[in-house]
C-alpha cells in the first residue's frame, strides 16, 4: 500500500481504482479462514525428529559461492528430512575455503601492474542419524532430483551390518539365491509373484486381459 492510498482510506474517499468491498458474510468467512499449517510452515524454523540412539549414518556437506542459495537449499534439505522420518542435524557452519590468485594485467615492462582475485568457498554441513539406509539414499536422490542451482553436494554414507555378515564372507552364493541379501524376502516375494500361472498367461498371447474405461 502506498502514501496515497492511505491518505485517502483514512479520509474515507474511494478512487474509482478501488476494488468493490465484499459484503459483511463474505469478509468474515475470508478471515475465518486459517492458513494451510504447511504453508505457515514455510515461515517457522524447520521441523525436526529426535534420534533415539544418535549413531550417524550421512554426513551431507553443501558447498556454494552464494549464501542465499546455501541457506534456501540447506534449508530445504532439512525440512525433506523431517517428512521422510530422517532426524537430521544442522545445517552447521563449517570453515569457509578462501583462494587468491594475482595475476599481472600485461606483460615486459608493465609486470608490476597486477591484478589480485578471489574466490570465497561457504559450506553448511547435515547429519543424519539412525536413519534407515534406503531412506537415506531416497533423501538423497530427491536432493539431487531438486538440487537447487549453484550449490554442489557431496555425501558421506555409513552403513551398519549384524554380526552374521562377517560369516558370508567367501562363501559361494549360487545365482539366484538371494537368502544372504537384506532385501532377500523381498526378491523372494516377487519371483513368488512372476511366476503364478495368472502371471505367465497375462504375458502371453493367450491370456485374455480385461479392458476398463
Amino acid at each position: 500500500m502506498t502514501r496515497t492510498d492511505t491518505w485517502h482510506r483514512t479520509r474515507g474517499i474511494t478512487l474509482p481504482t478501488d476494488p468493490e468491498p465484499l459484503d459483511p458474510k463474505t469478509q468474515e468467512a475470508l478471515e475465518a479462514l486459517r492458513t494451510p499449517i504447511n504453508v505457515r510452515a514455510v515461515h517457522l524454523r524447520p521441523l525436526r525428529r529426535a534420534p533415539e540412539y544418535g549413531v550417524p549414518v550421512c554426513d551431507l556437506q553443501l558447498r556454494t559461492y552464494s549464501i542465499r542459495n546455501l541457506l534456501l537449499f540447506a534449508d530445504f534439505a532439512v525440512r525433506a528430512a523431517y517428512y521422510m522420518g530422517l532426524p537430521a542435524r544442522g545445517p552447521i557452519p563449517l570453515p569457509r575455503i578462501t583462494e587468491r590468485w594475482t595475476v599481472p594485467r600485461a606483460n615486459f615492462i608493465f609486470k608490476k601492474s597486477q591484478e589480485n582475485f578471489e574466490r570465497i568457498t561457504m559450506r553448511r554441513l547435515i547429519q543424519i542419524q539412525d536413519g534407515h539406509p534406503d531412506v537415506v539414499k531416497a533423501w538423497l536422490a530427491f536432493l539431487t532430483k531438486h538440487q537447487y542451482h549453484g550449490v554442489g553436494m557431496k555425501a558421506n554414507i555409513w552403513e551398519y551390518e549384524s554380526l552374521e555378515s562377517a560369516t558370508r564372507a567367501g562363501v559361494d552364493v549360487p545365482l539366484g539365491n538371494y537368502d544372504r541379501r537384506r532385501t532377500g524376502s523381498v526378491m523372494k516375494k516377487v519371483e513368488e509373484i512372476l511366476g503364478r500361472e495368472n502371471f505367465q498367461k497375462a504375458l502371453t498371447a493367450d491370456g485374455r486381459m480385461e479392458v476398463r474405461p
